[in-house]
C-alpha cells in the first residue's frame, strides 16, 4: 500500500509510464531490447523494454485521471495521418501548423508529464524539482483545469530528421529569454513547459498552446542541435 501522490488517497501502487509507452515507439522483442542511455554522470545503460515506469508515485485512481490525456496526446501526436501544415522559411521547413486540436487535453498531458517526472524517484528524472510550483500543478491536475496559456506555457518541437528513433534524454531546467522552463523528451517530440509566473517572451509566447488558435509545432534538426553532440558522447562512453 501507497499514499498516491497525485490523490492522497491509499491504495495499492501502479506501475505507472512517466511517459506513455507509446512515445517510445521500441523495435519489437525479436529485434532485441533498447537501452537507456543517460546524460547524469555515472549512470549506466539500462534495457527498457516498455519505456520507464515507477511504482512509488500513483494508485489506481490518480493512474485513472491521466488516461484521458495520454490517450488523446498519443492518437493526436504518433497519428501518421496528423493534417500538418508545413512552416517554411527560405525552402526549409521551420514547423507545423495543426488546425483542429484539443488545448484543454494536451495542456493537461504536458502538465501531467512535467508533474509525474517531479514525483518519480527514477534516477532519470531527479532534475526535475518544482518547489513551490508542484502543488499547484498538481491541484490543476485534480481539478481537470488546464488554466490559462500563460498558467504553466507550454511549447511543443518535434524532430525533424529522418533514419532515428525515439530521442530520451534526462529532463532539466533551461532559460528561454530569462524565463524559467523544463523541457521533457518524448521520443519524436519535445515539450518546454514553463515553471515561471513571468509572462514568455519573444516569438515563444506565439508558440505556446493557445485555445482556439492553431497547434504550433516546432521543427528541431537534430543534426544542428546540442543534443546532438551530447547524444554521441554518451554513446561513445557506453559503447562497451
Amino acid at each position: 500500500m501507497i499514499s498516491c501522490k497525485l490523490t492522497g488517497s491509499k491504495g495499492k501502487p501502479i506501475k505507472a509510464h512517466i511517459i506513455p509507452k507509446a512515445f517510445y515507439e521500441l523495435p519489437s522483442q525479436e529485434e532485441g531490447s533498447c537501452k537507456l542511455l543517460s546524460n547524469t554522470p555515472d549512470t549506466f545503460p539500462k534495457k527498457v523494454p516498455v519505456g520507464i515506469y515507477d511504482s512509488t508515485i500513483v494508485t489506481q485512481e490518480g493512474e485513472d485521471l491521466f488516461d484521458a490525456w495520454d490517450n488523446y496526446a498519443t492518437h493526436l501526436l504518433l497519428n501518421e495521418n496528423m493534417e500538418l501544415e508545413n512552416i517554411s522559411r527560405n525552402g526549409r521547413i521551420v514547423g507545423w501548423n495543426l488546425e483542429n486540436y484539443d488545448y484543454h487535453l494536451l495542456k493537461l498531458f504536458s502538465l501531467s508529464i512535467l508533474w509525474r517526472a517531479h514525483a518519480s524517484s527514477h534516477q532519470a528524472f531527479k532534475k526535475v524539482k518544482l518547489g513551490p510550483h508542484e502543488l499547484p500543478i498538481r491541484n490543476l491536475l485534480l481539478n481537470n483545469d488546464a488554466g490559462s496559456p500563460d498558467q504553466y506555457s507550454v511549447i511543443i518541437s518535434r524532430w525533424i530528421d529522418d533514419g532515428f528513433g525515439p530521442v530520451f534524454m534526462d529532463p532539466f531546467a533551461e532559460k528561454y529569454d530569462g524565463i524559467n522552463f523544463y523541457r521533457v523528451y518524448c521520443g519524436m517530440y519535445v515539450f518546454s513547459i514553463k515553471v515561471d509566473s513571468r509572462l514568455t517572451r519573444g516569438p515563444f509566447r506565439d508558440m505556446q498552446l493557445i485555445p482556439e488558435r492553431s497547434l504550433t509545432i516546432i521543427a528541431r534538426h537534430l543534426r544542428n542541435s546540442k543534443e546532438w553532440p551530447l547524444m554521441q558522447k554518451i554513446a561513445r562512453e557506453n559503447a562497451f
